[in-house]
């Protein structure tokens, strides 16, 4: 008798069992070699510098460059992907912010700024300094959403919210450009 074949006969009964239980194994056995970040960091590189953001957007609010600088530095802490370290890491980031957009996003009753969206947009260099190679520079671009009725409050959380999803895109090129 055939293991896997379509159909296991039982008496007069027709029993798909076999096939169904392959389908799952195989299913089962398929999610198991899935891995999100999809590769690791090459194994010469066990260190990472972060560099000081260095803000080029013109957009006149000093604190985005330490919010991008810390918001990296603590997401790659948290990953453990590369040991963070001040000075001389075998490898760098560069960080700049190239762009901050606010615009409106939706109009309410009687013609009224209702949502706002602020788009920042981050050039990330990274650098391989045991092989003294550029290995990727690119522009992440990411928003976030603020109430324009309180656009002093909430506008530096929808930058720091850009920011947070940036630094995500950047660890996720990072580990899996391998």
């Amino acid at each position: 008798m055939n293991l896997f074949s379509s159909k296991l006969h039982h008496g007069n009964t027709v029993l798909p069992i076999v096939s169904h239980v392959a389908m799952i194994v195989v299913a089962v056995a398929a999610t198991a070699c899935y891995s999100f970040r999809g590769g690791s960091v090459p194994d010469h590189l066990k260190t990472i510098s972060i560099a000081s953001t260095v803000d080029r957007s013109g957009f006149g609010n000093p604190t985005y460059r330490e919010v991008s600088t810390e918001t990296l530095l603590r997401r790659f802490r948290t990953d453990n992907s590369l040991q963070v370290i001040e000075e001389n890491g075998d490898a760098r980031l560069s960080p700049v912010i190239v762009r901050i957009k606010d615009q409106i996003l939706n109009v309410s009753d009687a013609d009224r700024e209702g949502q706002r969206k602020i788009v920042v947009a981050l050039e990330v260099e990274f650098f391989d300094a045991v092989k003294n190679k550029q290995v990727w520079k690119q522009t992440f671009e990411r928003f976030g959403v603020y109430d324009a009725a309180n656009a002093s409050t909430e506008r530096d959380e929808a930058v720091r919210e850009a920011i947070r999803q940036i630094a995500d895109d950047v660890l996720l090129q990072l580990v899996t450009d391998w």
